[in-house]
């Protein structure tokens, strides 16, 4: 695992979750490719799993517990590792695995099946079946690049988000899952991977051409976040994740000239209505890229739609019934919404909800963060919190919320789409990061 505070010299092995305690999987099937051989470690014993074979894990009362050659092993923690030395992984190879979650907690939540390279652990933590997959952190940006966005990318902007993406990683801040033993998620929780599922030379290319490289601020490694669409202004950092600021992290227009209609600050509730009304020529709107051509380049559990700029209308039961099933309200209509704070990109982290309970009583709650907007306003999970709300009225009398957005994610640093507009345009991997990241220099530290 990754030493937090330390910047590695050699580059590091480390562990991604790939089933966590809350997804509740208690079956896993394993393929095991034909091509190389497998052992399994349990309790101290070696068992050789052979090519092309397949195993069901169950998690039971007793353990851990899979048939091998008619036999039955049970133990607290299994460790698949293949017998040959790691080299670098092609497409779909290593162990295939599923069900595994995709869009953990969110509207385009999946179960698929991912394939799995080099080590991987399954063991109980309170009672539940985790996953683990451990591997060269290489290997690991290899598989992310197209995770995130698909191999139809230029090549500069597989690289930026290859270098991001290792950034992030090697920054090392959050440490989420560190009490699991694991140094990410599989997930946007984290950063989104599929094992080789959808490895390709393009991605593997990216992270030869780069490797080892990291963003730098004032010498530490950059805490390079990134989102699908910026919605055309970069949001601070301190907008998102209150506390403290990160210098390059600004609120910039995804762009290389001036917006001439752009009224800011989009803090402004006047200023952000006209802003979200209206299309600027940005990287990452339909100006450089058609939103009919996005799903070519988008990652394979992404939904094909408009991201620069959306819309869509909810019930005020279906906002109710929202607010009682993610904030714990009792909640029997909506009678108001009041932005107290936005961001500089326009996303609300601070909203007012004036709502009467099943009793009749008026109550006020605040929502205190961007993304519990998104999460406590829609069962689906908003795009974005780039919102303005109107209410109206349908021909049945039915109160109903227009919700029109701007972009898809918390829009700081890097923005996928916008990279990708750039890329497309003919800037280089180092122009990219540099826009997004302003500031900031490249280093290679292994």
């Amino acid at each position: 695992m990754l030493i937090p505070n330390h910047t590695p010299e050699t580059e590091p092995t480390i562990n991604v979750g790939i089933i966590l305690p809350e997804d509740n999987i208690t079956n896993i099937n394993l393929t095991f490719p034909g091509q190389s051989g497998y052992d399994l470690i349990a309790d101290g014993k070696q068992y050789s799993i052979e090519t092309g074979s397949a195993l069901s894990v169950t998690l039971d009362v007793n353990g851990i517990s899979c048939r091998i050659n008619h036999d039955e092993i049970i133990a607290a923690e299994f460790v698949f590792s293949s017998k040959e030395s790691t080299a670098d992984p092609k497409t779909k190879s290593g162990i295939k695995a599923g069900p595994v979650i995709a869009g953990r907690g969110f509207h385009w939540q999946k179960n698929i099946e991912v394939f799995l390279p080099d080590t991987i652990i399954l063991r109980i933590v309170n009672d539940k079946l985790i996953l683990i997959n451990q591997l060269p952190l290489e290997h690991y940006v290899m598989c992310v690049s197209t995770s995130e966005m698909s191999a139809a990318c230029p090549e500069a902007m597989i690289e930026a988000q290859t270098i991001a993406a290792r950034s992030w990683l090697l920054a090392n801040v959050e440490q989420k899952h560190r009490d699991l033993d694991m140094d990410v998620c599989n997930d946007d929780c984290c950063q989104r991977y599929q094992g080789t599922t959808y490895l390709s030379q393009q991605s593997v290319r990216g992270a030869l051409n780069t490797n080892g490289q990291v963003l730098l601020y004032n010498n530490t490694i950059c805490d390079a976040r990134y989102s699908k669409s910026c919605g055309g202004m970069m949001e601070t950092f301190g907008a998102i994740w209150p506390g403290h600021e990160e210098d390059y992290m600004k609120n910039i227009p995804d762009s290389k000239h001036p917006l001439p209609d752009l009224k800011t600050p989009l803090s402004s509730e006047s200023n952000v209505d006209s802003w979200i009304q209206a299309v600027p020529d940005t990287f990452c709107s339909p100006h450089t890229i058609n939103e009919s051509e996005l799903k070519k380049y988008l990652g394979n559990v992404d939904e094909e739609g408009s991201y620069f700029r959306w819309q869509i209308s909810l019930t005020n039961q279906e906002i109710s019934q929202s607010l009682q099933k993610y904030a714990g309200l009792d909640v029997s209509e909506i009678i108001s919404f009041k932005v107290l704070s936005r961001g500089g990109s326009g996303r609300i982290n601070k909203l007012e909800v004036v709502y009467s309970d099943s009793s009749g009583k008026m109550k006020v709650f605040t929502i205190d963060s961007e993304y519990n907007v998104r999460r406590f306003l829609s069962d689906k999970f908003l795009y974005s919190s780039a919102i303005v709300i109107s209410s109206a009225k349908k021909k049945d009398d039915t109160s109903i919320f227009q919700i029109k957005g701007a972009g898809w994610g918390h829009g700081v640093g890097l923005c996928q789409i916008g990279a990708l507009g750039m890329s497309l345009k003919g800037y280089q991997t180092s122009e990219i990061l540099y826009h997004y990241y302003p500031g900031s220099h490249l280093k290679k530290i292994y």
